[in-house]
């Protein structure tokens, strides 16, 4: 099958407007425009797909918007914290990966249940610690220690390997370490290009990357540098806290529709 595999009862307007505006969202977000936004890509795929089907089509998607995102930022990586942080994301995408192999010894159904709301509640977390900071509340903070990197890492790991949806919590923690913002948002993209690279295998052993989710995510691609030039044009033209708050509100309403759908 060439074209994408809406799946059944759903409307092929809701199908490629969600997914389109994910794509979009994914691209916004590695151009450093609006910090954690990229968290709104996941739930709005969701809605539209079994979470299964979203996880395998975004990662190679993400894998594309890291690659191209770290042509703009070469060289921009703060080596100080992005050592440790990978040392622990590593680990932190093993452990992710055996939870999800542990969960497939359950029936399809029951799979797709939980995947669904353990994405959805992720989602949800993310978005109220994004929603506390950009209302200009303190966010609790690490002690200045290779350790927290570590940690950070290993918990984004895991997070990542889960959802796709880490990017927040190490924007955050890069953010209390005084990082420059070129700096910041360099380092960022390494990061999860090596992150997202890493859960490949497992993707693929599990059945989440096959080949309709190959071809669906081919048809996504061409998407993620029109979002690069969108975040781009809009860091000069629109604030960047009202943009991100519509955003958030949308993410928050998308993943709350994954877990009421699941729990139904």
């Amino acid at each position: 099958m060439i074209w994408p595999a809406i799946p059944e009862g759903v409307s092929p307007w809701a199908y490629y407007a969600c997914v389109a505006a994910s794509v979009l969202v994914t691209g916004l977000s590695k151009s450093g425009f609006g910090g954690g936004i990229g968290i709104v890509a996941i739930p709005l795929m969701g809605a539209v797909m079994p979470a299964r089907h979203m996880l395998g089509i975004q990662l190679p998607v993400l894998i594309v918007a890291d690659v191209l995102s770290n042509l703009h930022y070469l060289k921009s990586y703060e080596w100080r914290l992005l050592r440790p942080l990978l040392w622990g994301a590593l680990p932190g995408v093993i452990a992710g990966s055996v939870a999800f192999w542990l969960l497939q010894k359950s029936s399809p159904a029951l799979v797709q249940r939980w995947l669904a709301l353990l994405i959805g509640g992720i989602c949800l977390l993310l978005v109220a610690l994004q929603a506390w900071k950009l209302f200009g509340r303190r966010v609790p903070t690490l002690p200045t220690h290779p350790a927290s990197s570590v940690g950070v890492g290993a918990l984004a790991g895991v997070v990542s390997t889960l959802s796709h949806g880490a990017g927040p919590l190490v924007s955050l923690y890069l953010l209390q370490e005084k990082v420059e913002k070129r700096m910041l948002v360099g380092t960022l993209v390494f990061f999860f290009l090596i992150v997202n690279v890493a859960k490949v295998p497992a993707y693929a052993a599990m059945g989440f990357i096959n080949a309709q989710t190959l071809r669906d995510s081919i048809w996504l691609v061409p998407l993620i540098p029109l979002g690069t030039l969108a975040g781009a044009w809009l860091n000069r033209r629109v604030p960047e806290k009202p943009f991100a708050a519509i955003l958030y509100v949308a993410a928050a309403v998308t993943a709350a529709h994954m877990i009421v759908s699941a729990l139904r």
